[in-house]
């Protein structure tokens, strides 16, 4: 029995940790740019309805993460901080969720130790450290599916159940919410497989199939109704092209070999594979201790699990972050994993590599230069490494006295870990100059009033607009803005020669190149300034 003292403890270290420094890295670019540019723009606009980007219609992805963002910066300004609140936010109340689901299914151990694998795991921290739509979409998808788990624990108890159930439903409906169908097919496909593997076709009838759709409704569809009216080229964009168009075909250019995802997988529960890759192995060829109800919750989560990778691995398009919503649910299986058979040496033989990994990669800095990241950058990055991989090297030594595993040493594991992922990212804006467009807009700002005209010319800085606070002008470079520039082509320039019409009819404006293209443009300009020189881009205002 762990005591209260001893949980708070660890989970306010962790959470010290988590939301340390959240607004010290700039926004990298295209990423984190466009998820801090569309709830700017809705701010700024007071339209929380269509999302646009840049001034144009943007419907890739529906509206939660924008609206909270976007009330974010309405509470707490915009900022570094503030657009990134939402993801650590949502990510910290994952991992108490897994701890919550390891408790009930488990007991009080195997939760707590849940809550810091998935605290703790690389793909985990660093998702939860990026503004990007992922984690809330895992984070509810994990609910959702964990909620299942709990309400057929216990079917005998039709209170129970109905409001762990409803609670499920609600939960898919916010990452419906937040990312698309794929908050169903998900928890759907898990379902199917479990129930013909189990032959629990009991199961189905316990779903509240009925009640939870109308609640799903109820929570999602009134956004995508109310869009669809107020756009009516919404709904073939968003579920044709952007589901089933970038699930079959690799229009979106972001295809990598079959295994991929059993890699990031591999890399991405860092520093549990060993315990986790166990927890899973398990249940798959022994069957868990069924409820009194018939339903093996242990083999349901590895379903889940499973059917996650291959799925996306099927698919055309491949991010690493598609197979977050994992991550809480291996969690909780390897919390269990951990109570029965204890920490393994291998995981601390794999803290033991990172931290040699992370040695080599700090010795051998500058060979990481390129054309648009100088050595210097590496260079100052280095101390960075340095000290990710001394907590490292301390954590696989707590690893290697961990056996048999104990509460303090699993909590100290998880605590250094973080902590080096965290240094890791806090690091990260050593190279910010080149991956960020803050530096660009600094030196915009500091030559020109606020809201000249900024064209941006074959090429689009995802950031600049956020830190500009006001849209620029894309000329020739549509980037993924196509579908709301051809619904609105006035608000964009084709060619050179029109937008070399437009620059002359200004007293004032500024141009951004891609420094590469520098010679062949500037002669084209006329008389500039040169106000902001980097590796990737050039500014110009004009005299």
């Amino acid at each position: 029995m762990l005591s209260r003292q001893f949980i708070l403890l660890a989970a306010v270290s962790i959470a010290i940790i988590w939301f340390a420094l959240l607004g010290h890295r700039d926004l990298i670019d295209p990423d984190e740019g466009r998820y801090a540019e569309i709830p700017r723009e809705m701010v700024a606009s007071g339209d929380w309805l269509t999302p646009r980007l840049n001034g144009f219609k943007y419907f890739e992805k529906p509206a939660l993460q924008y609206w909270v963002t976007a009330l974010g910066f309405t509470l707490f300004g915009e900022s570094n901080q503030s657009a990134r609140l939402w993801p650590a936010l949502i990510g910290f109340l994952g991992a108490l969720w897994a701890g919550y689901l390891g408790l009930r299914l488990y007991g009080q151990t195997a939760g707590f130790y849940a809550f810091v694998i998935t605290v703790s795991g690389l793909l985990y921290v660093g998702i939860g450290h990026m503004l990007s739509l992922d984690m809330a979409l895992s984070v509810f998808t994990a609910i959702g599916v964990g909620s299942l788990a709990l309400a057929q624990s216990r079917r005998t108890d039709p209170a129970w159940l109905r409001r762990w159930m409803l609670a499920g439903w609600a939960a898919l409906a916010l990452a419906m919410l937040t990312k698309g169908l794929i908050a169903l097919v998900l928890p759907a496909g898990a379902v199917l497989i479990y129930s013909v593997w189990q032959r629990d076709w009991v199961l189905w009838k316990h779903l509240h199939i009925i009640k939870g759709l109308l609640l799903f409704l109820l929570i999602a569809a009134p956004w995508f109704i109310a869009v669809s009216l107020a756009n009516p080229e919404f709904a073939q964009f968003f579920f044709i092209h952007e589901h089933f168009d970038r699930y079959t075909t690799d229009a979106h250019e972001r295809v990598a070999p079959w295994w991929y995802f059993i890699a990031v997988f591999l890399a991405g529960v860092l520093p549990w594979t060993a315990v986790i890759l166990q927890s899973l192995y398990r249940p798959l060829l022994h069957a868990g201790t069924p409820t009194a109800s018939g339903f093996d919750a242990e083999r349901f989560l590895l379903v889940f699990t499973l059917f996650v990778v291959v799925f996306f691995s099927l698919g055309q398009s491949k991010l690493a972050s598609y197979i977050l919503p994992v991550m809480p649910v291996v969690a909780v299986l390897a919390g269990r994993q951990l109570v029965v058979a204890g920490y393994r040496k291998a995981d601390a033989w794999s803290l033991l590599l990172l931290a040699v990994v992370l040695l080599i990669c700090a010795g051998q800095a500058a060979r990481f230069a390129s054309d648009v990241t100088p050595a210097e950058m590496f260079i100052a990055y280095r101390p960075w490494f340095l000290g990710a991989s001394l907590l490292m090297t301390v954590a696989a030594m707590t690893g290697f006295r961990a056996r048999p595993a104990r509460p303090g040493h699993i909590a100290a594991i998880g605590v250094l870990v973080l902590l080096a992922f965290q240094l890791l990212m806090w690091g990260f804006q050593s190279l910010s100059g080149s991956r960020s467009s803050r530096e660009l807009a600094t030196a915009i700002q500091a030559h020109v009033p606020h809201g000249t005209v900024v064209y941006a010319v074959a090429t689009y800085p995802q950031s600049l607009p956020f830190y500009l606070q006001h849209t620029i002008i894309q000329v020739i470079k549509k980037d993924e803005m196509e579908m709301g520039i051809n619904l609105e082509p006035e608000r964009w320039i084709a060619t050179m020669d029109e937008f070399l019409q437009h620059w002359q009819q200004h007293d004032q404006a500024v141009a951004v190149i891609r420094t590469k293209n520098l010679d062949s443009y500037r002669e084209q300009f006329g008389p500039v300034r040169t106000i902001y020189s980097g590796l990737r881009r050039t500014a110009f205002v004009k005299q």
